[in-house]
């Protein structure tokens, strides 16, 4: 029978920090620990043992089986996070002497926070021996709140059924089996280490902790030699239905300009390349052996910026996004994975205006049909092209943006699903493309050329006798890709051009290109 530790939040919003003080998405089971040690330690359960307070014998057992057996499955509700750097300043309980007057001291906080429709629950398959679930029973209703003390939460104790979003992966890291989260765990030791922290800080002379005439904030950061990262793997399988399934988002120090971003990609795409060295995939690199069939779509690199309805790892100001392809093998994964693990700087170089990106965080992998957050109520989701994309062919005769748009969709949807790729060759072949596209309702609803005499800014290589028409575009995709997914159109798709960016506008409001 599945045993259950239930989290909701009355006020629909949960606020904590991992140790590198960004906002911590959801609760670890590390926190979850805590806190019930917690309510075990100062709650009515405790005991009173060596001058202080402490957990009872039934809770202490607990609370270190806890240590030995993290849980086997978590839920995990739709998140939306804030990462605004607004700040608040508030009392911090310590005491200013300004002159003669003294006056409590305001300290800044940040006020990032996330938005939580619905329970976190932490599950294993199998019940812990009756003592310890009887001692969990007893103590989640003694837990004030989970996260900071904005975060009020009611825990309970469920043996019902649950539709888990994650498991457990003993042995994965994080970029084994696709989209996951990484979760601090309590291990061995935690409760003594906890424990030791605390009466560390209670101990002192008389007096010592009386108020002074100008303070500052002591709170020590709890110690982490007993939590270790372990990985809940998402259980949904890849969806094999849009061009690249997973994302692998790296933050990055820095925002990168619109007209950067190519060169920003092509850098990424050669420091991949230096990694794997010989071992670099043809999905990365895209150069195949001759007689070998190419994929539509091979690995995509793009530049996504904290203006964009995307939650980015860490608060990072920019992240360039890894996109996989559904066609990348076993093995090539595994090598793109491990290229992107090691990597650390970007150097863009050329008329780039950041010459050095520096990764500052760990990637997170999420679904490619997943990465946009939802429009909002009310509102309808089209699509803009940020940077301009260029297209993939020369065109046809009587042909203008709209149709280099269409066949770019065809393009990257070809072979999926959702779009057969059309037979023939040459322009009967671009007009079977253009047709399947309109047949699947997508719809180019308004087209910009873009004049400029920089058309690097927009291509990672030029021709000498090719003309580049970079070019907006603002569509409706209609059945290709839902409101999340992650797409990249035109020639430079694989390499920062031509990104679909969610483009929401307000319902009954006239689309652009169309009459009010």
């Amino acid at each position: 029978m599945v045993f259950s530790i239930v989290a909701r939040y009355p006020l629909g919003v949960y606020r904590g920090q991992r140790p590198d003080l960004t906002p911590e998405r959801i609760p670890s089971v590390a926190r979850l620990h805590a806190a019930l040690l917690a309510a075990a330690g100062f709650g009515p359960r405790a005991i009173e043992y060596d001058g202080g307070w402490g957990p009872c014998g039934a809770d202490d057992v607990a609370l270190r089986w806890l240590e030995e057996n993290p849980p086997t499955d978590v839920r995990i509700p739709p998140l939306r996070v804030s990462s605004h750097e607004a700040l608040a300043y508030r009392d911090d309980g310590t005491i200013k002497k300004s002159g003669r007057v003294k006056q409590t001291r305001k300290l800044p906080k940040h006020t990032s926070s996330v938005a939580v429709d619905g329970a976190f629950v932490w599950s294993w398959r199998e019940s812990p021996p009756a003592p310890v679930a009887e001692a969990l029973r007893e103590l989640c209703p003694d837990v004030p709140h989970l996260g900071t003390a904005e975060s009020p939460v009611l825990l309970t104790i469920s043996e019902d059924e649950v539709a888990h979003t994650h498991e457990y992966g003993a042995d994965a890291d994080m970029f084994t089996g696709g989209a996951g989260v990484d979760v601090d765990l309590p291990v061995r030791g935690r409760v003594d280490e906890l424990i030791d922290a605390h009466q560390a800080e209670r101990r002192g002379r008389v007096g010592s902790d009386r108020a002074g005439t100008d303070e500052r904030s002591t709170s020590p950061v709890p110690p982490r030699r007993a939590v270790r990262v372990g990985r809940y793997l998402a259980k949904a399988r890849r969806n094999a239905d849009v061009p690249w399934p997973e994302v692998l988002l790296v933050p990055l120090d820095r925002r990168v300009e619109e007209r950067d971003r190519v060169r920003v990609a092509v850098a990424a795409h050669r420091a991949l390349i230096k990694i794997l060295d010989r071992e670099a995939p043809p999905v990365l690199t895209g150069v195949y052996p001759p007689g070998v069939r190419r994929p539509s779509n091979r690995v995509a690199l793009q530049v996504l910026d904290r203006e964009h309805p995307v939650d980015l790892p860490g608060r990072a100001k920019a992240a360039l996004a890894v996109l996989v392809p559904r066609e990348a093998a076993p093995a090539e994964l595994d090598a793109i994975y491990r290229a992107v693990a090691a990597l650390r700087t970007l150097h863009p170089g050329g008329r780039s205006s950041c010459r050095r990106l520096a990764v500052t965080g760990t990637p997170e992998v999420v679904a490619g049909d997943r990465l946009w957050r939802e429009p909002q109520p009310g509102t309808v989701r089209q699509w803009r092209t940020s940077p301009p994309a260029v297209p993939d062919t020369r065109g046809r005769a009587g042909w203008g943006f709209t149709h280099a748009a269409l066949l770019s969709l065809g393009f990257v949807w070809q072979g999926t699903p959702l779009l057969t790729a059309p037979t023939g060759r040459g322009e009967a072949r671009d007009n079977a493309f253009v047709e399947a596209v309109n047949a699947a309702g997508a719809v180019v609803l308004r087209t910009t050329p873009v004049r400029t005499s920089r058309v690097e800014d927009y291509v990672h290589r030029v021709h000498p006798d090719a003309v580049v028409r970079p070019y907006h575009a603002t569509l409706a995709l209609g059945d290709l890709g839902g409101s999340a997914t992650i797409q990249a159109i035109g020639q430079s798709r694989h390499l920062g051009g031509g990104l679909l960016i969610p483009h929401d506008r307000t319902e009954g409001e006239a689309s652009e290109g169309w009459p009010a």
